[in-house]
Formats: structure tokens, sequence, C-alpha cells
């Protein structure tokens, strides 16, 4: 079985849910569902960095081994606050 690439940084992703009072639940292979409150707030697919809000698909940007580039966090932090500022 060929094993896919993850090019999601997850320790760093998981950092930044706790930092936001977000929980997670896998809802399947490279499936996860973020919650705020019991609420669900986006579906995120860690192979590909793509973030489904409900309303819109989002790309964040792939990050580059040794590169120390961190673009995709606050692409990632600007979503979670916009997410959790509006009422869905």
């Amino acid at each position: 079985m060929k094993k896919r690439s993850n090019f999601t940084p997850m320790e760093r992703f998981r950092e930044i849910l706790h930092g936001n009072g977000l929980q997670s639940m896998n809802v399947g292979t490279n499936h996860i569902r973020i919650f705020k409150d019991g609420r669900k707030l986006f579906d995120y697919y860690p192979l590909r960095m793509k973030l489904f809000d409900y309303h819109d698909w989002h790309q964040l940007t792939y990050p580059f081994a040794g590169n120390g580039d961190r673009t995709w966090e606050t692409e990632l932090g600007n979503i979670i606050r916009k997410l959790t500022a509006s009422p869905q």
C-alpha cells in the first residue's frame, strides 16, 4: 500500500486548534471535522491542505521543507478568526 504524503504539519495544526479553543474529530481518512463550543466550524483535509467552511473551499499554501515557511499558519489563523467572529 502506497503511503500518501501529508503536507500539513499536524503537530503545529493541533497547537493552532488548541490555542483557539477548537476541538477536532477524525471523520475518515484525510478528513478532520473542527468544532467550537459543540458547533461545526469547518472540515479539513490535511493531505491536500484544503479547508471547507460550509460555504467556501480554501486552499492553504503548502509549506516547503527547510525554508521555515509558515504562510499556511497565518492563512489558517485568519480563517479561524473569521469563522469564530461571525455567527454561522
